[in-house]
Protein backbone atom coordinates (compact mmCIF):
# COMPACT_ATOMS: atom_id res chain seq x y z
CA UNK A 1 0.00 0.00 0.00
CA UNK A 2 2.94 2.33 0.87
CA UNK A 3 4.49 1.78 -2.80
CA UNK A 4 0.83 2.45 -4.69
CA UNK A 5 0.40 5.94 -2.52
CA UNK A 6 3.86 6.81 -3.02
CA UNK A 7 3.14 5.64 -7.33
CA UNK A 8 0.03 7.69 -6.80
CA UNK A 9 1.73 10.89 -5.51
CA UNK A 10 4.46 10.71 -8.32
CA UNK A 11 1.98 10.66 -11.01
CA UNK A 12 0.08 13.49 -9.34
CA UNK A 13 3.10 15.24 -9.19
CA UNK A 14 3.53 14.92 -13.06
CA UNK A 15 0.32 15.74 -13.91
CA UNK A 16 0.47 18.98 -11.85
CA UNK A 17 3.86 19.72 -13.68
CA UNK A 18 2.25 18.75 -17.07
CA UNK A 19 -0.68 21.14 -16.41
CA UNK A 20 1.93 24.14 -15.22
CA UNK A 21 3.72 23.13 -18.56
CA UNK A 22 0.57 23.82 -20.36
CA UNK A 23 0.13 27.35 -18.70
CA UNK A 24 3.09 28.42 -20.60
CA UNK A 25 2.73 26.42 -23.86
CA UNK A 26 0.75 23.94 -25.80
CA UNK A 27 1.16 20.90 -27.84
CA UNK A 28 2.05 20.86 -31.53
CA UNK A 29 2.15 18.12 -33.73
CA UNK A 30 2.99 17.60 -36.86
CA UNK A 31 3.06 14.81 -39.44
CA UNK A 32 3.53 14.28 -42.55
CA UNK A 33 5.57 12.40 -45.55
CA UNK A 34 8.77 12.93 -47.57
CA UNK A 35 7.96 12.43 -51.13
CA UNK A 36 11.77 10.53 -52.10
CA UNK A 37 12.83 7.02 -50.33
CA UNK A 38 16.04 8.67 -48.69
CA UNK A 39 17.33 8.75 -45.26
CA UNK A 40 16.63 12.29 -43.50
CA UNK A 41 17.47 14.48 -40.36
CA UNK A 42 14.36 16.68 -39.20
CA UNK A 43 15.32 18.83 -36.53
CA UNK A 44 12.57 21.91 -34.82
CA UNK A 45 14.59 24.09 -33.04
CA UNK A 46 13.56 26.91 -31.43
CA UNK A 47 14.35 30.34 -30.36
CA UNK A 48 13.26 32.96 -27.38
CA UNK A 49 15.03 36.45 -26.37
CA UNK A 50 18.62 35.61 -27.51
CA UNK A 51 18.73 32.15 -26.47
CA UNK A 52 18.20 29.12 -29.25
CA UNK A 53 17.19 25.43 -28.35
CA UNK A 54 16.53 22.32 -29.87
CA UNK A 55 14.01 20.94 -29.14
CA UNK A 56 13.24 17.40 -31.15
CA UNK A 57 15.51 15.51 -33.63
CA UNK A 58 13.71 12.57 -36.25
CA UNK A 59 15.12 10.42 -38.50
CA UNK A 60 13.33 8.36 -41.44
CA UNK A 61 15.38 5.60 -43.34
CA UNK A 62 14.70 5.09 -46.96
CA UNK A 63 12.23 1.99 -45.85
CA UNK A 64 9.72 4.84 -44.20
CA UNK A 65 8.69 7.86 -45.77
CA UNK A 66 6.24 9.48 -42.74
CA UNK A 67 6.83 11.31 -39.67
CA UNK A 68 5.37 12.69 -37.44
CA UNK A 69 6.81 14.84 -33.99
CA UNK A 70 5.02 16.48 -31.11
CA UNK A 71 6.37 18.52 -29.07
CA UNK A 72 5.07 21.56 -26.49
CA UNK A 73 5.50 25.56 -28.39
CA UNK A 74 6.16 28.19 -26.35
CA UNK A 75 4.05 30.80 -27.15
CA UNK A 76 6.13 33.89 -27.04
CA UNK A 77 9.04 31.86 -29.13
CA UNK A 78 9.69 31.38 -32.64
CA UNK A 79 10.65 27.99 -34.60
CA UNK A 80 11.96 26.83 -37.56
CA UNK A 81 12.00 22.90 -39.01
CA UNK A 82 15.50 22.02 -40.82
CA UNK A 83 15.69 19.10 -42.96
CA UNK A 84 18.78 17.31 -44.14
CA UNK A 85 18.85 15.26 -47.07
CA UNK A 86 21.38 12.28 -46.05
CA UNK A 87 23.74 10.23 -47.85
CA UNK A 88 25.17 7.07 -46.91
CA UNK A 89 29.11 7.02 -47.07
CA UNK A 90 31.63 4.41 -46.57
CA UNK A 91 30.94 4.05 -42.98
CA UNK A 92 28.38 6.27 -41.77
CA UNK A 93 25.41 8.91 -43.27
CA UNK A 94 26.65 12.17 -44.85
CA UNK A 95 25.06 15.10 -45.57
CA UNK A 96 23.76 15.50 -49.04
CA UNK A 97 21.36 18.90 -49.18
CA UNK A 98 19.64 20.94 -46.59
CA UNK A 99 16.61 23.39 -46.45
CA UNK A 100 15.48 25.65 -42.98
CA UNK A 101 12.24 26.83 -43.15
CA UNK A 102 10.33 29.08 -40.34
CA UNK A 103 7.04 27.45 -38.36
CA UNK A 104 4.17 29.91 -37.96
CA UNK A 105 2.39 27.76 -35.38
CA UNK A 106 0.26 30.81 -34.69
CA UNK A 107 -3.44 29.40 -33.72
CA UNK A 108 -2.07 26.32 -35.27
CA UNK A 109 -2.61 22.81 -32.65
CA UNK A 110 -1.08 20.64 -35.75
CA UNK A 111 0.33 20.71 -39.24
CA UNK A 112 0.65 18.09 -42.27
CA UNK A 113 3.18 18.75 -44.41
CA UNK A 114 4.69 17.17 -47.42
CA UNK A 115 8.46 17.28 -48.09
CA UNK A 116 9.84 17.32 -51.60
CA UNK A 117 14.02 17.71 -51.64
CA UNK A 118 13.75 18.24 -55.14
CA UNK A 119 12.78 21.49 -54.16
CA UNK A 120 15.26 22.81 -51.70
CA UNK A 121 17.65 24.18 -53.74
CA UNK A 122 14.19 26.86 -54.68
CA UNK A 123 14.43 27.27 -51.54
CA UNK A 124 10.95 26.03 -51.20
CA UNK A 125 10.31 22.03 -50.77
CA UNK A 126 7.34 21.93 -48.42
CA UNK A 127 3.58 22.32 -48.39
CA UNK A 128 1.04 22.38 -45.96
CA UNK A 129 -1.82 20.38 -46.56
CA UNK A 130 -4.88 19.28 -44.43
CA UNK A 131 -4.93 16.13 -45.20
CA UNK A 132 -6.10 13.01 -42.46
CA UNK A 133 -3.07 10.72 -41.51
CA UNK A 134 -2.94 7.71 -43.21
CA UNK A 135 -0.18 5.98 -41.25
CA UNK A 136 -0.21 4.05 -37.77
CA UNK A 137 1.45 5.69 -34.62
CA UNK A 138 2.45 5.25 -31.41
CA UNK A 139 2.63 7.48 -28.32
CA UNK A 140 4.76 7.55 -25.36
CA UNK A 141 4.39 10.30 -22.86
CA UNK A 142 4.34 10.84 -19.32
CA UNK A 143 7.15 12.45 -17.30
CA UNK A 144 10.56 12.36 -15.41
CA UNK A 145 11.33 12.55 -11.62
CA UNK A 146 14.54 13.87 -10.69
CA UNK A 147 14.48 16.47 -13.62
CA UNK A 148 16.72 18.54 -12.13
CA UNK A 149 18.97 18.23 -14.96
CA UNK A 150 18.08 17.99 -18.74
CA UNK A 151 18.26 14.94 -20.73
CA UNK A 152 18.08 13.56 -24.42
CA UNK A 153 15.57 11.23 -24.47
CA UNK A 154 15.69 8.74 -28.08
CA UNK A 155 13.06 6.47 -29.33
CA UNK A 156 14.95 3.65 -31.14
CA UNK A 157 14.41 0.55 -33.03
CA UNK A 158 15.99 -2.13 -34.15
CA UNK A 159 17.79 -2.95 -37.61
CA UNK A 160 19.63 -6.15 -38.28
CA UNK A 161 19.85 -6.41 -34.65
CA UNK A 162 21.49 -2.79 -33.88
CA UNK A 163 19.82 0.20 -32.22
CA UNK A 164 19.15 3.38 -34.86
CA UNK A 165 17.58 6.52 -33.36
CA UNK A 166 14.19 7.46 -34.74
CA UNK A 167 13.37 10.25 -32.96
CA UNK A 168 15.19 12.42 -29.21
CA UNK A 169 13.59 15.02 -28.14
CA UNK A 170 15.90 17.59 -25.78
CA UNK A 171 14.45 18.27 -22.60
CA UNK A 172 15.99 21.21 -20.88
CA UNK A 173 17.29 21.20 -16.53
CA UNK A 174 13.69 21.50 -14.84
CA UNK A 175 11.75 20.08 -17.65
CA UNK A 176 9.72 16.54 -15.77
CA UNK A 177 6.87 16.06 -18.90
CA UNK A 178 8.03 14.12 -22.44
CA UNK A 179 6.28 13.49 -25.21
CA UNK A 180 7.02 11.20 -28.16
CA UNK A 181 5.06 10.28 -30.96
CA UNK A 182 6.40 8.20 -34.14
CA UNK A 183 4.60 6.26 -36.98
CA UNK A 184 4.77 2.23 -36.60
CA UNK A 185 3.93 -0.01 -38.87
CA UNK A 186 5.40 -3.56 -37.50
CA UNK A 187 5.07 -4.40 -33.76
CA UNK A 188 8.10 -5.62 -31.37
CA UNK A 189 10.76 -4.34 -29.03
CA UNK A 190 11.98 -0.62 -29.58
CA UNK A 191 13.91 1.11 -26.65
CA UNK A 192 14.07 4.44 -25.03
CA UNK A 193 17.28 6.00 -23.96
CA UNK A 194 19.29 8.35 -22.42
CA UNK A 195 23.62 8.60 -22.17
CA UNK A 196 22.80 6.38 -18.93
CA UNK A 197 20.32 3.99 -19.71
CA UNK A 198 18.14 2.22 -21.91
CA UNK A 199 14.57 0.59 -21.48
CA UNK A 200 12.85 -1.95 -23.87
CA UNK A 201 9.03 -1.44 -24.63
CA UNK A 202 7.11 -3.66 -26.79
CA UNK A 203 4.68 -1.65 -29.16
CA UNK A 204 2.11 -2.22 -31.96
CA UNK A 205 0.34 0.18 -33.80
CA UNK A 206 -1.65 2.72 -32.68
CA UNK A 207 -0.40 1.66 -28.87
CA UNK A 208 -0.28 4.40 -25.87
CA UNK A 209 1.47 4.48 -22.75
CA UNK A 210 2.01 6.71 -20.37
CA UNK A 211 4.65 6.12 -18.09
CA UNK A 212 6.76 8.20 -14.89
CA UNK A 213 10.70 7.33 -15.38
CA UNK A 214 13.72 8.00 -13.27
CA UNK A 215 15.27 10.21 -14.98
CA UNK A 216 18.91 9.19 -13.37
CA UNK A 217 18.17 5.36 -14.13
CA UNK A 218 15.57 4.93 -16.42
CA UNK A 219 13.58 2.36 -13.54
CA UNK A 220 9.68 2.75 -14.27
CA UNK A 221 8.03 4.23 -11.24
CA UNK A 222 4.92 4.14 -12.55
CA UNK A 223 2.42 3.64 -15.44
CA UNK A 224 -0.73 5.26 -15.63
CA UNK A 225 -1.23 3.75 -18.88
CA UNK A 226 0.41 0.75 -20.05
CA UNK A 227 -0.22 -2.53 -21.95
CA UNK A 228 -0.19 -6.31 -21.02
CA UNK A 229 3.02 -7.57 -22.60
CA UNK A 230 5.27 -4.09 -21.16
CA UNK A 231 3.93 -5.24 -17.58
CA UNK A 232 5.95 -8.48 -18.29
CA UNK A 233 8.84 -6.29 -19.45
CA UNK A 234 8.32 -4.34 -15.78
CA UNK A 235 8.47 -7.10 -13.79
CA UNK A 236 11.59 -8.40 -15.68
CA UNK A 237 13.14 -5.45 -15.32
CA UNK A 238 12.78 -5.51 -11.54
CA UNK A 239 14.23 -8.82 -11.68
CA UNK A 240 16.95 -8.65 -13.55
CA UNK A 241 18.00 -4.59 -11.51
CA UNK A 242 20.69 -6.55 -9.23
CA UNK A 243 22.57 -7.55 -12.01
CA UNK A 244 22.14 -3.86 -13.93
CA UNK A 245 23.25 -2.22 -10.87
CA UNK A 246 25.89 -4.62 -10.37
CA UNK A 247 27.11 -3.67 -14.16
CA UNK A 248 27.00 0.10 -13.54
CA UNK A 249 29.70 -0.56 -10.71
CA UNK A 250 31.82 -3.02 -12.89
CA UNK A 251 35.71 -1.57 -12.23
CA UNK A 252 34.56 0.47 -9.16
CA UNK A 253 33.09 -1.87 -6.40
CA UNK A 254 32.86 -4.91 -8.40
CA UNK A 255 34.69 -7.61 -9.03
CA UNK A 256 33.58 -10.90 -11.09
CA UNK A 257 33.16 -13.33 -8.24
CA UNK A 258 31.04 -10.66 -6.01
CA UNK A 259 28.75 -10.58 -9.68
CA UNK A 260 28.92 -14.56 -9.78
CA UNK A 261 27.82 -14.42 -6.20
CA UNK A 262 24.57 -12.50 -7.45
CA UNK A 263 24.20 -14.05 -10.64
CA UNK A 264 24.49 -17.96 -10.37
CA UNK A 265 21.83 -17.90 -7.49
CA UNK A 266 19.21 -15.70 -9.79
CA UNK A 267 19.39 -18.11 -12.56
CA UNK A 268 16.75 -20.77 -11.15
CA UNK A 269 14.31 -17.91 -10.43
CA UNK A 270 14.95 -16.16 -14.14
CA UNK A 271 14.16 -19.48 -15.90
CA UNK A 272 11.01 -20.04 -14.01
CA UNK A 273 9.93 -16.35 -15.02
CA UNK A 274 10.49 -16.73 -18.64
CA UNK A 275 8.74 -19.86 -18.82
CA UNK A 276 5.71 -18.89 -17.01
CA UNK A 277 5.56 -15.54 -19.20
CA UNK A 278 1.84 -16.40 -21.43
CA UNK A 279 0.42 -13.36 -22.92
CA UNK A 280 -2.45 -13.31 -25.04
CA UNK A 281 0.00 -12.30 -27.62
CA UNK A 282 1.97 -15.30 -28.97
CA UNK A 283 4.22 -13.39 -30.96
CA UNK A 284 5.13 -11.63 -27.54
CA UNK A 285 5.66 -14.78 -25.63
CA UNK A 286 8.30 -16.05 -28.46
CA UNK A 287 10.22 -12.79 -28.64
CA UNK A 288 10.41 -12.30 -25.18
CA UNK A 289 12.03 -15.87 -24.44
CA UNK A 290 14.73 -14.88 -26.67
CA UNK A 291 15.26 -11.53 -25.33
CA UNK A 292 15.12 -12.62 -21.56
CA UNK A 293 17.82 -15.03 -22.63
CA UNK A 294 20.00 -12.55 -24.73
CA UNK A 295 19.91 -9.95 -21.45
CA UNK A 296 20.78 -12.76 -19.20
CA UNK A 297 23.96 -13.80 -21.57
CA UNK A 298 24.80 -10.38 -22.06
CA UNK A 299 24.83 -9.35 -18.57
CA UNK A 300 27.23 -12.05 -18.08
CA UNK A 301 29.45 -10.81 -21.57
CA UNK A 302 29.60 -7.52 -20.52
CA UNK A 303 30.65 -8.21 -16.74
CA UNK A 304 33.55 -10.60 -18.16
CA UNK A 305 34.60 -7.75 -20.84
CA UNK A 306 34.61 -4.93 -17.85
CA UNK A 307 36.37 -6.94 -15.40
CA UNK A 308 39.43 -7.90 -17.81
CA UNK A 309 39.16 -4.09 -18.51
CA UNK A 310 42.90 -2.08 -18.77
CA UNK A 311 42.73 1.13 -16.28
CA UNK A 312 44.16 4.05 -18.04
CA UNK A 313 44.18 7.07 -15.56
CA UNK A 314 40.99 8.23 -15.04
CA UNK A 315 39.75 6.03 -18.54
CA UNK A 316 39.30 2.45 -18.96
CA UNK A 317 39.39 -0.10 -21.95
CA UNK A 318 37.33 -2.77 -22.47
CA UNK A 319 39.00 -5.91 -24.31
CA UNK A 320 37.97 -7.43 -27.31
CA UNK A 321 38.65 -10.44 -26.55
CA UNK A 322 38.10 -12.77 -23.59
CA UNK A 323 40.69 -13.59 -21.00
CA UNK A 324 40.65 -15.57 -17.95
CA UNK A 325 36.95 -17.00 -18.60
CA UNK A 326 36.05 -19.25 -15.62
CA UNK A 327 34.49 -22.53 -15.89
CA UNK A 328 31.39 -21.69 -14.82
CA UNK A 329 30.90 -19.15 -17.36
CA UNK A 330 32.46 -20.92 -20.18
CA UNK A 331 29.80 -23.80 -19.29
CA UNK A 332 26.63 -21.33 -19.16
CA UNK A 333 26.94 -19.31 -21.57
CA UNK A 334 27.88 -22.42 -23.87
CA UNK A 335 24.94 -24.30 -22.59
CA UNK A 336 22.39 -20.91 -23.08
CA UNK A 337 23.76 -20.01 -26.67
CA UNK A 338 21.24 -18.27 -28.77
CA UNK A 339 21.32 -19.43 -32.29
CA UNK A 340 17.71 -17.98 -33.08
CA UNK A 341 17.19 -15.23 -35.78
CA UNK A 342 15.24 -13.70 -33.77
CA UNK A 343 18.37 -12.26 -32.28
CA UNK A 344 17.86 -9.70 -34.95
CA UNK A 345 14.86 -8.28 -33.56
CA UNK A 346 16.65 -7.75 -30.59
CA UNK A 347 19.11 -4.05 -29.64
CA UNK A 348 21.61 -5.75 -28.49
CA UNK A 349 21.48 -8.69 -31.04
CA UNK A 350 24.06 -8.05 -33.59
CA UNK A 351 27.27 -7.40 -30.26
CA UNK A 352 25.82 -10.56 -28.75
CA UNK A 353 26.55 -12.59 -32.40
CA UNK A 354 30.20 -11.39 -32.30
CA UNK A 355 30.73 -11.32 -28.27
CA UNK A 356 29.52 -15.09 -28.19
CA UNK A 357 31.62 -16.31 -31.03
CA UNK A 358 34.89 -15.06 -29.11
CA UNK A 359 34.49 -17.25 -26.90
CA UNK A 360 35.01 -20.05 -29.26
CA UNK A 361 38.60 -18.87 -29.68
CA UNK A 362 41.34 -20.68 -27.40
CA UNK A 363 42.58 -17.73 -25.10
CA UNK A 364 45.88 -19.40 -24.96
CA UNK A 365 46.17 -18.91 -29.09
CA UNK A 366 44.06 -16.46 -29.78
CA UNK A 367 46.78 -13.59 -29.97
CA UNK A 368 49.51 -15.80 -32.32
CA UNK A 369 46.93 -16.66 -34.69
CA UNK A 370 46.25 -14.96 -37.63
CA UNK A 371 43.15 -12.93 -38.70
CA UNK A 372 42.25 -15.43 -41.40
CA UNK A 373 42.40 -18.25 -38.58
CA UNK A 374 40.50 -16.23 -36.06
CA UNK A 375 37.77 -15.45 -38.50
CA UNK A 376 37.12 -19.26 -39.52
CA UNK A 377 36.96 -20.07 -35.78
CA UNK A 378 34.48 -16.57 -35.60
CA UNK A 379 32.55 -18.36 -38.45
CA UNK A 380 31.94 -21.89 -37.15
CA UNK A 381 30.80 -20.83 -33.53
CA UNK A 382 27.20 -20.58 -35.06
CA UNK A 383 25.07 -23.23 -37.44
CA UNK A 384 22.80 -20.38 -38.37
CA UNK A 385 23.23 -19.36 -41.91
CA UNK A 386 21.73 -16.10 -41.16
CA UNK A 387 23.71 -15.05 -38.39
CA UNK A 388 26.72 -16.08 -40.11
CA UNK A 389 26.14 -13.23 -42.43
CA UNK A 390 26.03 -10.19 -39.50
CA UNK A 391 29.00 -12.12 -37.71
CA UNK A 392 30.81 -11.68 -41.68
CA UNK A 393 30.02 -8.09 -41.15
CA UNK A 394 31.39 -7.34 -37.58
CA UNK A 395 34.04 -8.98 -38.79
CA UNK A 396 34.47 -6.47 -41.57
CA UNK A 397 33.63 -3.88 -39.91
CA UNK A 398 36.40 -5.10 -37.39
CA UNK A 399 39.08 -5.89 -39.35
CA UNK A 400 38.62 -3.64 -42.82
CA UNK A 401 41.58 -1.62 -40.88
CA UNK A 402 44.01 -4.25 -39.97
CA UNK A 403 43.58 -5.38 -43.70
CA UNK A 404 46.64 -3.71 -45.69
CA UNK A 405 45.90 -4.61 -49.24
CA UNK A 406 43.39 -7.27 -51.50
CA UNK A 407 45.64 -10.41 -50.60
CA UNK A 408 44.80 -9.77 -47.05
CA UNK A 409 41.11 -9.27 -47.74
CA UNK A 410 41.38 -12.56 -49.88
CA UNK A 411 42.90 -14.83 -47.97
CA UNK A 412 40.22 -13.38 -44.65
CA UNK A 413 37.24 -12.88 -46.14
CA UNK A 414 36.46 -14.74 -49.54
CA UNK A 415 35.86 -17.84 -48.40
CA UNK A 416 32.28 -16.56 -46.66
CA UNK A 417 31.41 -14.33 -49.96
CA UNK A 418 28.39 -17.11 -49.78
CA UNK A 419 27.23 -15.36 -47.32
CA UNK A 420 26.76 -11.86 -48.77
CA UNK A 421 22.96 -12.18 -49.52
CA UNK A 422 21.88 -9.74 -47.29
CA UNK A 423 22.52 -6.64 -48.65
CA UNK A 424 23.91 -4.44 -46.14
CA UNK A 425 26.26 -7.34 -45.78
CA UNK A 426 27.15 -7.46 -48.94
CA UNK A 427 27.32 -3.54 -49.05
CA UNK A 428 30.01 -3.73 -46.59
CA UNK A 429 31.76 -6.59 -48.33
CA UNK A 430 31.83 -4.57 -51.81
CA UNK A 431 32.92 -1.95 -49.55
CA UNK A 432 36.01 -3.11 -48.05
CA UNK A 433 36.77 -5.02 -51.03
CA UNK A 434 36.72 -1.88 -53.45
CA UNK A 435 39.33 -0.26 -51.00
CA UNK A 436 41.72 -3.09 -52.87
CA UNK A 437 40.36 -3.89 -55.85
CA UNK A 438 42.01 -1.91 -58.20
CA UNK A 439 45.33 -3.10 -56.63
CA UNK A 440 44.95 -6.37 -58.90
CA UNK A 441 45.62 -4.64 -61.74
CA UNK A 442 49.65 -4.36 -60.48
CA UNK A 443 49.99 -7.29 -59.09
CA UNK A 444 52.40 -10.35 -61.16
CA UNK A 445 52.71 -7.13 -63.41
CA UNK A 446 56.46 -5.99 -64.47
CA UNK A 447 57.65 -2.89 -62.20
CA UNK A 448 60.11 -1.64 -64.58
CA UNK A 449 58.17 0.93 -66.08
CA UNK A 450 59.51 4.35 -64.70
CA UNK A 451 62.36 6.32 -63.88
CA UNK A 452 63.43 8.40 -61.16
CA UNK A 453 66.30 10.65 -60.52
CA UNK A 454 68.27 10.05 -57.10
CA UNK A 455 70.43 12.38 -54.84
CA UNK A 456 73.19 13.25 -57.42
CA UNK A 457 70.40 12.96 -60.15
CA UNK A 458 71.32 9.79 -61.65
CA UNK A 459 68.27 8.55 -63.14
CA UNK A 460 67.62 4.94 -61.68
CA UNK A 461 64.95 1.96 -62.85
CA UNK A 462 64.04 -0.81 -61.00
CA UNK A 463 65.51 -2.85 -63.44
CA UNK A 464 68.92 -1.97 -61.80
CA UNK A 465 67.82 -4.48 -59.19
CA UNK A 466 66.90 -7.69 -61.09
CA UNK A 467 67.26 -10.52 -58.96
CA UNK A 468 66.60 -8.56 -55.53
CA UNK A 469 63.64 -7.96 -53.47
CA UNK A 470 62.70 -4.21 -53.62
CA UNK A 471 60.79 -2.36 -50.73
CA UNK A 472 59.46 0.72 -52.30
CA UNK A 473 58.65 3.58 -49.26
CA UNK A 474 56.56 6.18 -51.02
CA UNK A 475 56.56 9.48 -48.84
CA UNK A 476 57.02 13.05 -48.95
CA UNK A 477 58.83 15.76 -46.64
CA UNK A 478 55.27 17.53 -45.93
CA UNK A 479 53.87 14.26 -44.45
CA UNK A 480 53.73 13.94 -40.76
CA UNK A 481 52.29 10.11 -40.72
CA UNK A 482 55.25 9.43 -43.34
CA UNK A 483 57.74 11.00 -40.59
CA UNK A 484 56.53 8.66 -38.56
CA UNK A 485 57.17 5.45 -39.93
CA UNK A 486 61.24 6.89 -40.40
CA UNK A 487 61.73 5.24 -36.95
CA UNK A 488 60.13 2.03 -37.59
CA UNK A 489 61.34 1.47 -40.98
CA UNK A 490 64.67 2.11 -39.56
CA UNK A 491 63.93 -0.88 -37.37
CA UNK A 492 63.23 -3.16 -40.46
CA UNK A 493 65.93 -2.22 -42.35
CA UNK A 494 67.98 -3.30 -39.48
CA UNK A 495 66.48 -6.71 -39.67
CA UNK A 496 67.84 -6.91 -42.81
CA UNK A 497 71.26 -5.63 -42.77
CA UNK A 498 74.21 -7.39 -44.67
CA UNK A 499 71.40 -8.59 -46.98
CA UNK A 500 72.46 -8.42 -50.53
CA UNK A 501 69.19 -9.65 -51.36
CA UNK A 502 66.96 -7.24 -50.64
CA UNK A 503 67.34 -3.50 -51.44
CA UNK A 504 65.06 -0.63 -50.04
CA UNK A 505 63.78 2.26 -51.91
CA UNK A 506 62.53 5.61 -51.20
CA UNK A 507 59.92 7.58 -53.60
CA UNK A 508 59.45 11.07 -52.24
CA UNK A 509 56.51 13.18 -53.95
CA UNK A 510 57.85 16.39 -52.93
CA UNK A 511 58.03 18.77 -56.02
CA UNK A 512 61.42 19.38 -57.90
CA UNK A 513 61.60 22.89 -56.91
CA UNK A 514 61.22 21.45 -53.04
CA UNK A 515 64.78 19.55 -54.32
CA UNK A 516 67.19 20.85 -51.47
CA UNK A 517 64.19 20.47 -48.46
CA UNK A 518 64.29 16.98 -49.39
CA UNK A 519 67.72 16.48 -49.20
CA UNK A 520 67.71 18.12 -46.09
CA UNK A 521 65.51 15.86 -44.59
CA UNK A 522 67.16 12.77 -46.05
CA UNK A 523 70.55 14.11 -44.14
CA UNK A 524 68.02 15.06 -40.99
CA UNK A 525 66.73 11.85 -40.38
CA UNK A 526 69.38 9.69 -41.73
CA UNK A 527 67.50 7.86 -44.33
CA UNK A 528 69.49 5.01 -45.92
CA UNK A 529 68.51 3.30 -49.46
CA UNK A 530 68.52 4.11 -52.53
CA UNK A 531 66.11 7.76 -52.12
CA UNK A 532 64.08 8.72 -55.54
CA UNK A 533 62.16 12.21 -56.34
CA UNK A 534 59.36 12.04 -58.60
CA UNK A 535 58.26 15.86 -58.89
CA UNK A 536 54.67 15.69 -57.70
CA UNK A 537 54.26 12.18 -58.77
CA UNK A 538 54.06 13.50 -62.11
CA UNK A 539 56.21 9.90 -62.90
CA UNK A 540 55.35 7.33 -60.20
CA UNK A 541 52.93 8.84 -57.96
CA UNK A 542 49.98 9.59 -60.73
CA UNK A 543 50.45 5.80 -62.57
CA UNK A 544 50.28 4.23 -59.48
CA UNK A 545 47.26 6.19 -58.10
CA UNK A 546 49.01 7.72 -54.70
CA UNK A 547 46.13 9.09 -53.30
CA UNK A 548 47.43 8.82 -50.22
CA UNK A 549 50.89 8.08 -48.37
CA UNK A 550 52.68 7.09 -46.35
CA UNK A 551 52.72 3.89 -48.75
CA UNK A 552 54.57 0.87 -49.21
CA UNK A 553 55.02 -1.65 -52.33
CA UNK A 554 57.35 -4.58 -52.72
CA UNK A 555 58.97 -6.16 -55.89
CA UNK A 556 59.52 -9.46 -56.40
CA UNK A 557 62.96 -10.82 -57.82
CA UNK A 558 61.73 -10.99 -61.57
CA UNK A 559 60.97 -7.06 -61.24
CA UNK A 560 57.17 -7.49 -60.93
CA UNK A 561 55.31 -6.66 -58.13
CA UNK A 562 54.24 -8.60 -55.56
CA UNK A 563 52.25 -6.39 -52.98
CA UNK A 564 51.53 -2.86 -54.10
CA UNK A 565 49.83 -1.73 -50.43
CA UNK A 566 52.21 -3.78 -47.63
CA UNK A 567 51.57 -3.23 -43.99
CA UNK A 568 53.28 -0.13 -42.78
CA UNK A 569 56.79 -0.33 -40.45
CA UNK A 570 54.62 0.08 -37.29
CA UNK A 571 53.66 -3.76 -37.75
CA UNK A 572 56.94 -4.80 -38.13
CA UNK A 573 56.21 -8.28 -37.78
CA UNK A 574 54.00 -8.61 -40.74
CA UNK A 575 55.73 -6.79 -42.92
CA UNK A 576 58.31 -8.89 -41.95
CA UNK A 577 56.40 -12.10 -43.29
CA UNK A 578 55.71 -10.17 -46.62
CA UNK A 579 59.61 -9.77 -47.20
CA UNK A 580 60.28 -13.02 -46.02
CA UNK A 581 57.90 -14.71 -48.60
CA UNK A 582 59.16 -12.79 -51.38
CA UNK A 583 63.58 -13.94 -50.05
CA UNK A 584 62.27 -17.35 -49.50
CA UNK A 585 60.81 -17.93 -53.71
CA UNK A 586 63.37 -19.09 -55.87
CA UNK A 587 63.38 -16.97 -59.30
Amino acid sequence: MRNFIKSLALVLLCIAAAVNASAQSRLVTITGSFTQKKYYEITIAGKLGDKGFRVVQNNNDPGNTNFSIVFPANAEATYQLKVRVMKMGHRRLEPEAEATYPLNLTGKNSLTLTIDPALFAQKSGFKIEKLPVKFSTVSISGAFNNSKFGVDLSFEKVVEGRLEQVQTIFAKAGDSVFNILVPLEKEGLYYLSTMGWKKQVYLKPNDQLQLVLDNRTGAQISAAKSTEENNVLQKWEELKSPLTELLKKANKQTNLESFTTVYQPLQPTIKTFVQQVKTKNAKFNALFKTAAQLDNNMAALNMLLKTNSVNRGSFSSMYKEFVNVPDYYKQTLKANTINSADLLKLGEGDNYINLNAKLSLDESKAKEITDAEKVKVLMNSTPNDTLKAYLLKSQLNELELNVSNYSEFRDIFLPYKKYTKVPSVKAKYDGVSGMYAADTAYLGKSAYDFILPDVNGKMVSMKDFKGKVVLVDVWATWCGPCKAQMPFLKEVEELYKGNDSIVFVGISLDAAKDKQKWMDMIHEKQLEGVQLLDDFGRTFGRKYKMNAIPRFLLIDKNGNWAEVRCPLPESKEKLKKYIDRELNRNI
